[in-house]
């Protein structure tokens, strides 16, 4: 009987941060500084480059479970989005991962969309038990009493957003009724007197769009000759086809719409495209949201921001000024301040 061949394995070298801190010729404490993001206004630039080369060459990293243990907190900004994914939603989570990292934190992202109270309030556990740095949420994704949860786990630092004013939480509120005046105004000085507003068939979007409407109906208040119609549009492109066939093609069509957002304006412009109307030549549109996609599109889109200050920027960063203890810089104080952005669309 043949003896089996040996085949050693080779024992794998651990390394902590006082390897880290020999090879790069510092101390324990600027590694520590350095590798938990704390390095700013301690560590010199080129000192952080020659901890972090050690790191790399080490293959040394810092264990986020057992950091969070001696912090009582996790690195982690956790997003909670309650909500379909939208293009608009999906570069806000974008741009909010990109805040994170910049302040050293690590950004995760949970959608329970669809989900019953039962699993969403099993998911609010897992989050609130990882005791995450902070908690950027949609408004419907959590209750008053979930809020309480999360601050009896540990996790106190959280801001939601929403288009309607909360009184159980920290709140970045988005202006949608100055929406409607934007567009309103905007199509106006473009000549336009015949105007409409699209109604989103999805009744999440009925408080966004009563905000708008009234928006648009103060702004042409007394104005002898200047109407608004109303045009309900499901978020399908036979729809789109639909609403052009009868409402566009008419003598007396409205000549400037505001289609309630970016996704749904550039919708109306593919139907508009079909059916050969020009833009901005007959039909006049605008958008909110100032998705990407908005600039790309031919024509271009005139579409409306929520604030100079991205709400991704705004939100990590108030964030990150809350867990400091540091005072909120004043342009993160002040409510948004919605700015059209005019293109070629109208």
């Amino acid at each position: 009987m043949k003896e089996k061949d040996q085949h050693p394995t080779s024992a794998r070298t651990f390394y902590t941060s006082v390897d880290v801190a020999r090879r790069a010729g510092v101390s324990r404490t600027t590694v520590s500084y350095v590798l938990n993001g704390n390095w700013d206004g301690h560590v010199s630039d080129e000192t952080r480059k020659k901890v972090l080369q050690a790191a790399e060459e080490l293959g040394y990293s810092t264990h986020s479970s057992a950091r969070a243990l001696r912090k009582g907190q996790s690195d982690e900004i956790c997003l909670i989005i309650d909500l379909p994914l939208t293009v608009h939603r999906i570069e806000l989570l974008v741009s909010v991962q990109q805040y994170a990292f910049q302040h050293g934190y690590a950004p995760v992202a949970y959608f329970c969309y669809g989900f019953s109270p039962e699993q969403v309030h099993t998911l609010l556990l897992k989050i609130f038990a990882r005791r995450p740095m902070g908690i950027f949420a949609t408004a419907g994704s959590m209750t008053t009493k979930q809020i309480a949860l999360a601050q009896r786990m540990g996790t106190d630092n959280i801001i939601l957003y929403s288009v309607e004013p909360l009184e159980y939480a920290r709140t970045i509120i988005l202006p949608t009724r100055p929406l409607g005046c934007l567009a309103a105004q905007h199509l106006l000085e473009r000549g336009h007197r015949h105007l409409a507003l699209v109604q989103p068939a999805d009744p999440l979007h009925d408080y966004g769009f009563q905000q708008r409407l009234e928006g648009m109906r103060a702004t042409i208040a007394g104005m002898p000759g200047v109407t608004l119609d109303i045009l309900s549009l499901e978020f399908t492109l036979s729809d789109a086809h639909s609403l052009v066939d009868t409402y566009l093609t008419r003598s007396d069509h409205p000549t400037g719409i505001y289609a309630f957002n970016d996704e749904y304006a550039l919708l109306l412009l593919g139907a508009l495209s079909d059916r050969g109307i020009q833009v901005p030549g007959e039909v006049a549109v605008v958008g909110t949201d100032a998705i990407s996609f908005s600039a790309w599109m031919r024509p271009t889109l005139t579409t409306i921001r929520f604030d100079t200050i991205s709400l991704a920027q705004r939100a990590v960063g108030m964030l990150v000024n809350w867990h400091s203890s540091q005072p909120l810089p004043e342009e993160l104080t002040r409510p948004l301040v919605p700015q059209l952005i005019p293109r070629e669309s109208t």
